[in-house]
């Protein structure tokens, strides 16, 4: 039951990523919801379900949006590990800690989206992008997954709970 639930919230991720917050953003900052799903699952299911949870929903929206294949996989399925480094530990349950986790793999991201474009020909200045842009995206980013985790965690671990007592359940 709560693969359905991380479905869902992987199809809302990218909802709010391709549409809600392409349209609606202030000077062109916003958060990378999906950065911030995948940093709270991670922290919600571990770190081998995150990196695969990561790196499945970063091929998907990579196929639907991007001109590299993989890039944004490697970001999400990092991410996604990154989150999974808290599981089960006992300072997890604050949300500070996926909300700087998530801050700071946006921040990474960012930082590699800059390296491929370069890598490609493209030219910017870096510093004018760093402040007007990769800070600002990450720290939003950061608080979008504050969000994010309050509302994901009581609906998983309850979910959780319940699948494996029925799988022990039927053990016994």
């Amino acid at each position: 039951m709560y693969r359905i639930s991380v479905a869902i919230s992987i199809l809302f991720g990218i909802y709010l990523d391709s549409f809600l917050f392409a349209r609606f953003n202030i000077l062109d900052i916003r958060p990378d919801a999906m950065m911030a799903l995948m940093v709270s699952l991670g922290v919600l299911l571990g770190q081998r379900e995150g990196l695969f949870i990561g790196l499945l929903s970063g091929l998907l929206t990579d196929l639907l949006y991007s001109r590299i294949i993989g890039l944004g996989a490697i970001a999400y399925m990092l991410a996604g590990a990154a989150g999974g480094i808290f599981y089960k530990k006992f300072y997890a349950d604050n949300i500070v800690i996926p909300a700087v986790t998530a801050a700071l793999c946006s921040f990474a991201k960012e930082h590699l989206m800059a390296l491929s474009v370069l890598l490609l020909g493209g030219r910017f200045r870096f510093f004018e992008m760093f402040f007007t842009y990769m800070l600002p995206c990450a720290l939003v980013t950061g608080a979008f997954c504050a969000l994010i985790h309050l509302a994901l965690k009581p609906v998983l671990q309850r979910q959780i709970r319940k699948h494996y007592e029925r799988n022990a359940g039927g053990i016994r």
